[in-house]
């Protein structure tokens, strides 16, 4: 049993230095954010530019900040992350596009008054059902 437990503690740390690579669109330009599991950001990490035939475009670096702003991305279709230590992500460009997308979709407000009023009246009989067992 103490095996298992010891197993299991020591398997936590495996995680502890993986690197995370976040890609997205912003003012016509792709973010690219890298950063570690424990929140950290990747600094002066190496940002590899790859075509849809894994030919190596571009090579990059990343700020203090683990932060890259990419301007032509119209050629990239994947991105690669390496940090000290063998440490690597890697990231379909695609991908970012359609969340983008996905994204603009949902900013669609459709808010109303009446679903206001069930909100609050939703709200008011929970309180009052909590009111009645608390009795």
């Amino acid at each position: 049993m103490r095996i298992v437990l010891f197993l299991c503690f020591l398997s936590l740390s495996l995680f502890a230095h993986k690197l995370n690579l976040f890609l997205d669109y912003e003012d016509d330009n792709l973010y690219i954010y890298t950063y570690f599991n424990s929140g950290t950001p990747c600094k002066d990490c190496k940002i590899e530019l790859f075509d849809s035939k894994e030919t190596l475009l571009k090579t990059l670096k990343t700020d203090d900040k683990g932060e890259y702003f990419l301007k032509d991305y119209e050629k990239v279709s994947y991105v690669k992350v390496e940090a000290l230590g063998g440490h690597s992500a890697k990231g379909k460009v695609d991908n970012a596009f359609k969340n983008a997308k996905d994204k603009k979709a949902e900013i669609k407000s459709e808010s109303s008054v009446l679903q206001s009023i069930i909100a609050l009246a939703l709200i008011i009989l929970i309180f009052i059902g909590l009111k009645r067992i608390k009795k």
